[in-house]
């Protein structure tokens, strides 16, 4: 099971990373959470399908498959709005202890009832391995955390939830779709068509984009859902949306880690001492 469910820890790290780079990218002027999504999400896309094309060598066929793509993308645009826009109202770490335990409940039972996925006894470990992330976090004595967790429910924190929701209706569609397609294609596809309706998005609230937006940092940020959705969607075709969900929801863990890191080093930087 660790052979084949590795690569989803590390789709974790890089979608903690995420969050933060989020965070961080919309607290520049003139760049929000549909800007980010509806200019990184496409060309992360259009890069994976590009890839299959022209240096693989082989065919596109996850277009025959419209229906499961359209609407799986379209979750799947749904709940990347929701979660940018939640990281920049709450922040990356409330957003990851709200949205992913949630998530991974709401894939476990959409899987068990369209997809009669189930959990053997030693898939198991890999869910006590990813769980037990979110019960240190939540049990931590941080003050930082404490504070993330005693203040009340905001817009920001529905949005995490509804985020949880709607990605998990997309994971379902994508591991049909991945049944039937590779990998990289149906990563590539539900990456472009979701990002393409962010796009849309964007165009019609935004009809006259900022001048001075720091494109280059958009372009960059690509990579990083590129190579996200790529290690899930690897994942779904290998272990199932159970547990893949499962596995990736220790993303909490690291989320947390990292910016208690970072919060440390700002209050000490004479000693640079921190827990990490």
């Amino acid at each position: 099971m660790i052979g084949k469910s590795w690569i989803v820890f590390i789709q974790a790290i890089l979608l903690s990373f995420e969050s933060i780079i989020v965070e961080f990218l919309t607290e520049i002027p003139g760049i929000s959470p549909i800007l980010v999504g509806g200019i990184s999400i496409p060309i992360a896309g259009a890069i994976l399908l590009l890839a299959r094309t022209f240096f693989l060598k082989k065919k596109i066929t996850v277009f025959k498959s419209w229906k499961l793509l359209l609407s799986g993308s379209t979750f799947l645009a749904a709940a990347v709005f929701l979660w940018y826009d939640s990281v920049t109202r709450v922040g990356a770490s409330k957003e990851g202890l709200l949205a992913g335990p949630l998530e991974t409940v709401v894939v476990l039972i959409l899987a068990w009832l369209f997809l009669k996925e189930k959990l053997r006894k030693r898939q198991l470990a890999g869910v006590i391995i990813a769980l037990s992330g979110f019960v240190a976090a939540v049990s931590s004595s941080s003050s930082h955390l404490n504070l993330l967790l005693s203040n009340p429910l905001t817009f920001g924190d529905f949005e995490a939830i509804l985020s949880a929701f709607t990605f998990a209706a997309g994971v379902i569609l994508m591991t049909k779709l991945v049944k039937r397609h590779s990998s990289i294609e149906v990563s590539g596809s539900s990456l472009l068509i979701s990002g393409l309706i962010l796009t849309t998005i964007l165009i019609l609230r935004t009809p006259s984009l900022h001048a001075s937006v720091d494109w280059i940092f958009l372009v960059l940020f690509a990579l990083v859902p590129l190579m996200a959705a790529l290690l899930y969607v690897v994942g779904l075709s290998r272990i199932g949306a159970s547990l893949t969900s499962t596995i990736a929801s220790s993303n909490i863990l690291f989320t947390l880690l990292f910016q208690l890191c970072s919060v440390d080093l700002e209050l000490e930087p004479t000693y640079q001492k921190t827990f990490c």
